[in-house]
This record gives structure tokens, C-alpha cells and sequence, in this order.
């Protein structure tokens, strides 16, 4: 068979195998992690307070150090980086389970574990979206993101099964154990992973020099001060790019909007259509399935020539989503046919949203230059991530104060709204870097 057309093809496939493999057990650990101690401190309390909290120790990390991973991203070996951060994850289960093996379980160390998993998992998941141009060929990029978002797809829809199996038969020393076994063997596979070469710039090498010959007192402040300023410099970096600007700007607004749907469906579908439980967690499940359809898809369709047009239509086709969701409110129908128009509409979704995620990645991985791609990533997830918990609050207080399909409706038209807007940024975008290139290639032959 020829190995152009192979599943992993020559001379990437063995990274992508690693990486994909590396991907899947880390994002099925920390997922069964999350989901299994949830159930664990609701056993545990009775409060659901104290189970919200485990959401906020996995939410909260990831949005304040998002930058700083990605600017450890940069300046980093990054091979080094991923391997650090599963073995961190080892030791913070192994920690857990000595704690709890002594102490018991208490709701203290449960939280500690939850939140240094997720500083782990923030910086793994940095790494591994800022290395792919390091670990594939360029015409493979789509095909490497396709696998990357496969693996977390697989992980989403596997882990709260998997978890709930688990969580009923085995105690939870046990499951810590077997946790960072799962951590272990994607130390493992990280350890496998071949990067290219790379070239330091000379001021990367005068900067170690500096920082060796500097006094033991001062080098705390000099390591603060190069961080702040690699920081700044990769927002800075972020605001010079009009495309790159435009596409996060994008994101921002898109992503306040989408959190209704977290909030809102599940009233929507047991209070007010009297769907069970069981029906609920199918359509939930429908999500991942249209997003693991697509990501398959995508790593054997070819890559796209027109990535914003990608965004613009998705984010069209998701806004036309969300107004269907309103549909079984708005007119009556029966409690099955509604069930089986929202199976379609959130396995859509799941489509639409692969769609819009994976030519956007590929994009920013080949524009993006090297040193800066890490902080680009974390940036774009910063943005994504710290408006989603003012959305949840909101929706959260409107749900028991407005009709459900107002908000469902506002929701589809708000990202129409944003996706026209951000259109027009979009194309103003493209006209200021073509003026940018041709100025560039002005002052270069003068």
C-alpha cells in the first residue's frame, strides 16, 4: 500500500501515532479525574456547591496561566515541556493517594489535586497545539490537528462513561493509581516524540550568557522581568496581526454567546420538554459524536484554501443551529419528535464546531512564526476561556427569569451579529497586512 495515502504517512506518521496516542491517555486521565472526584465530593457533602467548586479548580487555572504556558511554550524545549507536565501529573495523583491513603478523603487535598492537574494539563495542551509545524510536515498540519481534536473528542465522550464505571467498582486510592498509570503512558509517548531542529537566535544565546555572569540576587527579578516582557511581547505580536486579531476578537464575542447553550439546554430539555435523564445524556453524547465525525473527516479531506471563509460559514451555520434549538419551544410538538430534533441539531453542532476549530488551528500554525506561536495559542485560549464563566453566571440568573427560547433565539442572533461584525474585521484584516507585505517589500528593495 502506498504509504502517501496511509493513515500516518511517512515521515510523520510515527509522530503523529505518539502524540495522538499521548493525547488520548492524558485527556481520558484528567477527564475520568474530574468526573470520578466530582461524584466523590457529592457522595462525600450532599452540597452542590462543593461539587460547582471541582468546575471552577478546572476552569480557573487554565484561564490565568494560559499565557504564561505559552510563553514557557516558546522559550522552552518543548518536548521537555510535555514530558514535565505529565510527569507532574504522576506526581501530583501519587501525592493524592498518599494524602488520602492517610488523612482519608477530605475535600482539601481533592481540590489541591484538581487544581495543580489542571496547570498541568494547561501547559501539556499549550505545548501540544504550538508543536505540530515541529513534529509533521507542513502538508500534514490539517491532518495532525484532525487527530489532535479526535483524541480530545474520544477523551470527552469516553471519560464520564469509563468514569462511571469505574467510580462504581473500584475505591478512589485505587483510581488515583490507575490515573497516573494512564499519565505514565503518555510520559511515555511524549518521550518518543521526534521534533526539527530548530535554530536559537543570538540573542537567545546573549541572554544566557548575561543571565549566567548576572549576581545570584538579581536573577529572581531578571527571570520575572523576561517573562513579563516575552509576555508582552506575544500580545504585542497578537494586536500587529490584523487576521490573527480579528479571529480571536471573533472568538471572544462567539464564546459568550455559545455557554447558553450549557445552561440553557438542560433546563430546556428536563424541566420544560420532560425529556428523561437517559434522553438528556444522549443528545450531550450527540455533541461529541458530531465532533469525532468531523475531526475523522477532516484528516483525510483537503486542507482548506480559504480558512476564514471556513469561520464565517461555520459561525453562519452554528448561529442557524442555536435558532433551531428554540423550534420545540416555540411551536408544539411531541416530547420524541423533540428528542429527535435536538439529537440532530447538537450532533451538528458538534460538525459545525470541528469545522470552524481545525482550519482555524492550521491556519495560525502556518502564519504564525515560531517563536511567537506558543504565546499566539495562549492568548486565543486566554480569550476563549475568561468570558465563558461571565456568560455561564448570566444565563444562569436570565434562565429562571426569561422564557428559554428568547435566550436560545437572542443566542443564534447575537452570533450572526458578531459573525457579520467580525467580517468586516476579517476583510479590513487582509487589506492592512497586504499593505503591510507590499510596504515590507518596498523598504526592503530601496
Amino acid at each position: 500500500m502506498s504509504t502517501k495515502n496511509a493513515i500516518f504517512p511517512s515521515p510523520s506518521n510515527r509522530n503523529m501515532l505518539l502524540f495522538f496516542a499521548g493525547k488520548l491517555a492524558s485527556m481520558l486521565g484528567s477527564g475520568m479525574y474530574t468526573f470520578v472526584v466530582g461524584l466523590y465530593i457529592l457522595n462525600l457533602t450532599g452540597s452542590g456547591g462543593s461539587f460547582a467548586i471541582t468546575m471552577v479548580c478546572g476552569l480557573l487555572p487554565r484561564i490565568l496561566l494560559a499565557p504564561f504556558a505559552g510563553v514557557m511554550a516558546d522559550r522552552m524545549n518543548r518536548r521537555m515541556l510535555l514530558i514535565c507536565s505529565d510527569l507532574a501529573a504522576v506526581l501530583t495523583l501519587l501525592l493524592a493517594f498518599l494524602t488520602v491513603s492517610v488523612e482519608g478523603v477530605s475535600l482539601i487535598p481533592i481540590y489541591a489535586s484538581l487544581v495543580l492537574l489542571a496547570i498541568c494539563s494547561t501547559f501539556y495542551g499549550i505545548s501540544v497545539s504550538s508543536s505540530l509545524m515541529q513534529l509533521v510536515d507542513e502538508d500534514q498540519i490539517q491532518r495532525a490537528g484532525s487527530l489532535n481534536q479526535i483524541a480530545g473528542s474520544i477523551g470527552n465522550l469516553l471519560a464520564p462513561v469509563l468514569g462511571g464505571m469505574l467510580y462504581a467498582i473500584v475505591s478512589l486510592k485505587l483510581f488515583m493509581l490507575l490515573n497516573a498509570a494512564g499519565f505514565a503512558v503518555s510520559t511515555l509517548m511524549s518521550c518518543g516524540l521526534r521534533f526539527k531542529p530548530t535554530v536559537d537566535t543570538a540573542d537567545h544565546g546573549e541572554t544566557s550568557h548575561s543571565a549566567a555572569e548576572e549576581p545570584a540576587p538579581q536573577v529572581r527579578s531578571h527571570v520575572l522581568a523576561e517573562l513579563r516582557d516575552s509576555l508582552a511581547g506575544g500580545i504585542s505580536y497578537v494586536f500587529k496581526m490584523p487576521i490573527i486579531r480579528a479571529v480571536i476578537i471573533i472568538v471572544f464575542w462567539v464564546n459568550f454567546f455559545v455557554v447558553s447553550l450549557d445552561i440553557v439546554l438542560p433546563y430546556v430539555a428536563i424541566q420544560l420538554l420532560s425529556l428523561t435523564s437517559g434522553q438528556y445524556g444522549i443528545i450531550e453524547a450527540m455533541l461529541g459524536a458530531g465532533m469525532l465525525t468531523m475531526s475523522l473527516l477532516l484528516t483525510v479531506r483537503r486542507q482548506s484554501n480559504n480558512p476564514t471563509g471556513s469561520l464565517i460559514r461555520g459561525l453562519c451555520t452554528l448561529g442557524l443551529l442555536f435558532l433551531g434549538m428554540a423550534f420545540p419551544l416555540v411551536f408544539s410538538i411531541s416530547s420524541t419528535s423533540a428528542f429527535i430534533l435536538l439529537l440532530v441539531l447538537m450532533f451538528l453542532v458538534g460538525v459545525t464546531v470541528m469545522n470552524i476549530n481545525i482550519p482555524i488551528q492550521v491556519y495560525l500554525q502556518q502564519i504564525i512564526e515560531e517563536e511567537y506561536r506558543g504565546r499566539v495559542f495562549a492568548v486565543a485560549e486566554t480569550a476563549s476561556g475568561a468570558i465563558a464563566p461571565l456568560g455561564m453566571i448570566l444565563f444562569g440568573v436570565l434562565v429562571d427569569r426569561i422564557p428559554s427560547e428568547f435566550l436560545l433565539l437572542a443566542s443564534g442572533l447575537a452570533i450572526l451579529v458578531v459573525t457579520l461584525l467580525g467580517r468586516r474585521g476579517l476583510k479590513s484584516g487582509s487589506e492592512q497586512e497586504a499593505v503591510q507585505k507590499r510596504e515590507a517589500e518596498a523598504r526592503l528593495h530601496a
